[in-house]
């Protein structure tokens, strides 16, 4: 008897083991970190910005499969596929959301209402206006990330030193992107101060970016493409029509400026995504997302394409190339 009740004992122990290990694995597969990163579409400018965001992850010692997960994802610019993205991150429970643009940054925050999911945004041009932070230094609630604000005026006086002649500017927008709107607002005061007559053309897809660039021809001296994801996707088409009828083009976002374009200034988009990445390294350590301030792009760097250049008869000064972050030829 005292044998059987022994036995029984040690089975007990036994289970006991194999339960406490059981729920030692589900406590470590607890402490694998998810982190669901969504981009509104494919284009230089934001794969870099993903990119960026990784590769410093990593750095930041973050092992995908290891200590945490990245589960990647693009709504190809459908804003309902974006919003099933993020549901879909939602109802997953992720640890964290990373969302590149402002849309999409805008459809996240939405969907994470309710809940305590943090949301760091990647390159938000300006996420007061956008309805994300209530301010920069002290964004509130559960949301901070990185804006990538162009020096506008800075861009167009490089416009105006190389090409003096210039009075007319040419921009294809899509007025359903609200950061794509406050942009337009900066440009259009820019334009004024300059005394530049501003020349616009609305599109609402990527496939109407041609024919409307088309359009501008005879009408324009130059063309700038200002922060808005449905002509940045479609850049191909502006330089096409840019350097066809050798009209310059002054590119808004610098990870463009390899497709063409004579050149800009602006920040390097694959460090908007590292400093993404130590927003997120803080979170995770157990700072409260909207405690931490926006990060707001304050180094810009020169860019320049000496083959689109040359393609539009835009002469880049060797005291310009020598301060270049990039050129490409």
């Amino acid at each position: 008897m005292a044998k059987i009740k022994f036995s029984v004992f040690l089975l007990f122990v036994f289970f006991l083991g194999l339960t406490s290990c059981q729920n030692n694995n589900k406590q470590k597969e607890k402490k694998i970190y998810t982190v669901g990163i969504t981009q509104l579409m494919t284009n230089p400018g934001i794969d870099a910005i993903r990119e960026g965001f990784l590769d410093e992850m990593n750095k930041l010692g973050y092992i995908d499969g290891g200590n945490i997960r990245f589960s990647q994802q693009n709504s190809q610019g459908d804003n309902s596929v974006a919003q099933s993205i993020a549901k879909k991150f939602v109802s997953d429970n992720c640890d964290m959301i990373f969302a590149i643009t402002t849309p999409t940054a805008q459809v996240c925050a939405n969907e994470i209402k309710g809940t305590n999911i943090p949301l760091v945004f990647g390159a938000v041009t300006d996420p007061i206006s956008a309805g994300l932070v209530n301010s920069l230094e002290k964004p509130g609630g559960n949301i901070t990330g990185t804006s990538d604000k162009w020096p506008t005026a800075t861009q167009f006086d490089l416009l105006l030193q190389l090409v003096p002649t210039v009075k007319r500017i040419g921009v294809v927008y899509n007025p359903g992107e609200s950061n794509s709107e406050d942009n337009m607002k900066v440009v259009r005061n820019v334009c004024e101060e300059k005394n530049l007559k501003l020349v616009t053309v609305s599109v609402s897809n990527t496939s109407e970016v041609y024919a409307a660039a088309q359009s501008l021809v005879g009408k324009i001296d130059a063309f700038y493409v200002s922060a808005d994801n449905t002509v940045i996707t479609a850049m191909d088409a502006v330089i096409k029509v840019s350097e066809k009828n050798k009209i310059p083009l002054l590119p808004g976002v610098s990870s463009n400026v390899e497709q063409g374009g004579f050149g800009t200034l602006g920040p390097d988009y694959f460090d908007v995504g590292v400093e993404a990445a130590k927003i997120a390294d803080k979170i995770i350590k157990g700072e409260k997302a909207g405690n931490i301030p926006v990060s707001t792009a304050k180094n810009f760097e020169y860019f320049f394409n000496l083959k689109s250049a040359k393609a539009t008869n835009v002469i880049i000064p060797d005291s310009l190339l020598t301060k270049a972050a990039k050129i490409y030829e």
